[in-house]
């Protein structure tokens, strides 16, 4: 019973709220001042600044594969370890490929001299033929021994050629000089063949050169637009949060990545590691110089608005004296968007205080972000522009509204959950 008389309680209250709610057009409301703010317009420097986050990558990495098969016998290396390129990274047991490489050396041998004794046989054959002394099926049959020969000699070579590559492949050189991220395999393995194995055959190792790295980031699409290639960019990596590094827009990726109804795309930024204090896989921030200026014309981004807004401001301002956008009362009309010739930048509006009267004009603006606008034409430095409106009525609803929001405190009308 005493819930029901408390809920009661509630709604009568409520009841005399809306009785005398200030949005019912009191006059007091419409008539009370508008308060209002004002900004100068001054000279400075604006960046257009995009933020993000990203993982460092190498710029290249190249992953260590065996062309021959067999037990490591030698990995003096650890991850971390820097290589350069050429050196050696592993040595494979030569024994199958040296008695290969010997077995076809001496048959090398043994077709040359083959080689040597078809060329005198044919010589003498030929001797015998023009005197008469053989038949033409004996010569030429002499002369095909030779051709034979000279077939053998070349096989021979290509075999040792053969095996002379696979004795190499035993060695595994670094491609690249850089760091050893991975080491997958170590000594007494088995490895397989990169190019005779099915499955790819055994990975060695990972090298990459961190001289350069890059991080890729994400992008939202109403920011993409301004990304270029060859911007300049600040990295800053978790791990050195007081030092800066310089980078460089080096790939804008053209598929987008849509991701719980966000649309992004990925851009890669190049940045010098010199020093060697970035390593892959640190987590880094990343501000994008989208654009720059210095010693132009600023004023608040919030100073920026559009006719439509000016009318209502104006209507509802009993100070503005009955003026409309674009009307000084003085017979002069303030200049209007022109919509017979185009503009490179857009144009807005905005409420000058000019010999303490307010007059609605129109500005062309350039680069902007999210705190200032640089004013191409329109304004004049030290100018007084008006940057905020907040009308009594405004501020009323907001007290209504604080007030409907404590009722949720009274016995009886909690929320249900």
């Amino acid at each position: 019973m005493k819930k029901v008389i408390l809920s009661l309680a509630a709604v009568i209250i409520i009841v005399i709220i809306f009785i005398f709610n200030p949005f019912k057009g009191s006059s007091d409301s419409q008539s009370a001042p508008i308060q209002t703010s004002t900004a100068t317009v001054e000279r400075g420097n604006l960046i257009i600044a995009i933020n993000s986050t990203g993982i460092i990558e190498p710029i290249q990495t190249v992953e260590l594969k065996s062309k021959a098969s067999g037990e490591i016998i030698e990995f003096p290396f650890e991850e971390g370890d820097p290589v350069t390129k050429g050196q050696q990274i592993v040595r494979l047991d030569p024994t199958t490929a040296k008695n290969e490489f010997d077995q076809a050396q001496a048959d090398l041998e043994v077709a040359t001299v083959a080689l040597s004794q078809a060329i005198k046989q044919t010589d003498r054959q030929k001797q015998m033929y023009d005197q008469g002394l053989i038949s033409e099926l004996d010569y030429e049959n002499a002369l095909l021994a030779k051709e034979q020969a000279n077939s053998n000699l070349i096989k021979a070579k290509t075999a040792l050629d053969d095996a002379k590559e696979r004795l190499s492949d035993t060695v595994i050189e670094s491609p690249i000089s850089g760091i050893m991220l991975i080491k997958y395999v170590e000594e007494g393995q088995i490895i397989a063949s990169g190019i005779s194995a099915v499955s790819g055959g055994t990975t060695i190792a990972s090298v990459a050169d961190l001289s350069k790295v890059s991080v890729r980031t994400s992008v939202d699409e109403v920011d993409i637009g301004q990304i270029q290639t060859g911007q300049k960019a600040t990295v800053i990596a978790e791990s050195y949060p007081d030092r800066e590094f310089r980078g460089e827009v080096i790939r804008i990726h053209p598929q987008a990545i849509v991701e719980q109804n966000v649309t992004t795309f990925d851009v890669t930024i190049e940045v010098d590691n010199t020093d060697g204090l970035l390593m892959a896989g640190m987590n880094a921030s990343v501000e994008i110089i989208a654009g720059f200026k210095e010693n132009i014309l600023l004023v608040p981004r919030e100073a920026l608005t559009d006719s439509r807004t000016i009318a209502r401001m104006i209507g509802a301002n009993p100070n503005s004296n009955g003026r409309e956008p674009g009307n000084n009362n003085t017979g002069r009309q303030t200049p209007r968007p022109d919509e017979s010739r185009s503009k490179t930048n857009p144009s807005k509006m905005v409420i000058a205080i000019v010999n303490g009267q307010q007059e609605p004009k129109q500005v062309e603006i350039g680069l902007s972000n999210f705190e200032q606008a640089e004013i191409i034409s329109g304004l004049a430095e030290d100018d007084t522009v008006l940057t905020t409106v907040t009308s009594k009525a405004l501020q009323d609803r907001e007290q209504f509204l604080e007030r409907m929001r404590s009722f949720n405190q009274i016995p009886g009308m909690e929320k249900k959950k």
